[in-house]
């Protein structure tokens, strides 16, 4: 029996979302699979699989601003983070030698590596985007990730080969980066539809709060029957005005229903979410976090795609995104399974 050890990244949930699916075709495959990282991203996968083993990796604990460009206070912090990965690669090295691991899997994690088993590092982010002026900074910060991600034995994007999802964010030519397609914990269920409006609330403090707050102000102004699901590990659920409800949490099987449930999905523009939005093929309206050039690049591509509307945080109203977001055709033409996954999984548990 192989044992491997899965470890997202501590940044939202998004990292530790997508590793749902590699972890339950590691279970389907027999596998051992030991639950590795910090803070949220751990607990969430606690909840979905409850029988798994977890432990601690140091957390790199960034922190964001209430405004401007997240590039640049994140590489503020670089000397934290480095510090972080060093820590991060002595503490995997351990647990290694502890559990006695096959095989190694870290989602965005640089220093959640190993000598002496098989470690593969994934990324949708071969390539960071810098705000106007600082082209110089990205190019750096590029050429060291790199050399992070050389000490891994390979390096997996989660996405299909032309970078169909994530555009210029991993295009390469690189024929060492494998592509094992987008990956989603969601399942397809019948569209049956209960809610007009599905939005669910995501990523870092304090700009979750600021977009939780504006949505809930938007959504209970518009009379829409509404799911609002704010992306915080709890359980707590309520109705807060006629026809609208809010849940802390859902877990995939329930999010997946809820999406299907919905005519319309309000979100972030993550990579994670939408993965989720391919897999499920569904209309959305994006929203980017300020100042994260990453989903403000991916809310563009899609809407120049004419796949979906996107609105800025400061000047949002969901009237105005309401009137548009039926010009775009939604992720229907991005559905996609998990056999890139299943191969590119096989080669390491059958060797």
């Amino acid at each position: 029996m192989k044992r491997v050890l899965v470890a997202p990244l501590d940044w939202g949930l998004g990292h530790a979302t997508r590793c749902i699916p590699i972890i339950k075709v590691l279970l389907e495959s027999g596998c051992e699979v030991i639950l590795a990282g910090s803070g949220a991203s751990v607990a969430l996968l606690k909840t979905e699989f409850p029988e798994r083993e977890g432990v601690e990796l140091p957390g790199y604990k960034p922190t964001y601003p209430a405004s401007g460009s997240m590039m640049i206070k994140v590489a503020l912090q670089a000397p934290k983070f480095l510090n972080a990965v060093l820590k991060e690669n002595s503490a995997t090295e351990k647990l290694v030698e502890k559990h006695q691991i096959n095989f190694v899997i870290s989602d965005n994690r640089y220093g959640c590596y190993s000598r002496e088993v098989p470690s593969v590092f994934i990324t949708h982010q071969l390539k960071l985007i810098a705000p106007a002026g600082w082209r110089w900074l990205a190019t750096f910060a590029n050429y060291v990730t790199h050399i992070f991600i050389k000490r891994f034995s390979e390096c997996w994007v989660p996405d299909l080969p032309g970078s169909v999802l994530s555009g210029k964010l991993s295009r390469t030519e690189n024929q060492q980066i494998k592509f094992i397609g987008p990956l989603s914990r969601l399942s397809t269920y019948p569209k049956t539809i209960k809610h007009d409006l599905l939005a669910v609330i995501s990523g870092p403090e304090p700009q979750r709060t600021f977009f939780e707050q504006l949505v809930i102000r938007e959504v209970v102004k518009s009379g829409l029957k509404a799911l609002i699901v704010r992306g915080v590990i709890g359980t707590e659920r309520k109705m807060i005005a006629d026809g609208v409800e809010v849940v802390d949490h859902l877990n995939s099987e329930k999010l997946s229903e809820a999406i299907a449930a919905s005519k319309l999905v309000l979100s972030r523009s993550g990579y994670s979410t939408i993965m989720d939005l391919a897999r499920l093929s569904k209309k959305a309206i994006f929203v980017p976090t300020p100042g994260q050039t990453e989903q403000e690049y991916l809310a563009h591509r899609f809407k120049e795609l004419q796949v979906a509307y996107f609105m800025d945080q400061k000047s949002f109203s969901l009237a105005h995104a309401l009137d548009e977001f039926e010009k775009y055709t939604g992720f229907e033409n991005y559905f996609s399974d998990d056999d890139r996954l299943k191969q590119a999984l096989a080669s390491y548990l059958q060797s």
